[in-house]
């Protein structure tokens, strides 16, 4: 990979992480309680993720990818705070966990198949 490569990509999934991050503050300021906006932004982020991998698996270029799913995605969602929250046990840490693994498990099930129908394959 070429310099020109490098900094293209880099500075792609750069735009993306900050306009990631920028949705999950937002979803932080709507969402007072932290557990609760961390689970929406993680579910939330899996779904855009999964159907994101699809599309780009089917129709993407490695810049679009960039931007959105190490970019954007990673921006959005945030495991640190899903492990922050794991520290918590006397606040019900493990349910918690338990919620987050589950729903993200059901999202992917639910967005994959529907956006393997919906995304055609780039002919």
């Amino acid at each position: 990979m070429n310099q020109a490569v490098n900094v293209r990509s880099i500075s792609l999934v750069s735009l993306g992480g900050v306009l990631g991050s920028l949705l999950r503050f937002l979803i932080g300021e709507i969402f007072t309680n932290s557990r609760t906006s961390t689970l929406i932004a993680n579910i939330f982020g899996v779904g855009l993720a999964t159907f994101l991998l699809v599309l780009m698996e089917r129709r993407g270029n490695a810049d679009l990818r960039h931007f959105l799913l190490p970019g954007f995605c990673a921006g959005l969602t945030t495991f640190s705070a899903l492990a922050l929250h794991a520290l918590e046990p006397s606040d019900g840490a493990t349910g918690y966990i338990s919620t987050t693994v589950i729903a993200s498990l059901v999202i992917i099930a639910i967005v994959m198949p529907i956006s393997r129908k919906v995304i055609a394959v780039r002919s």
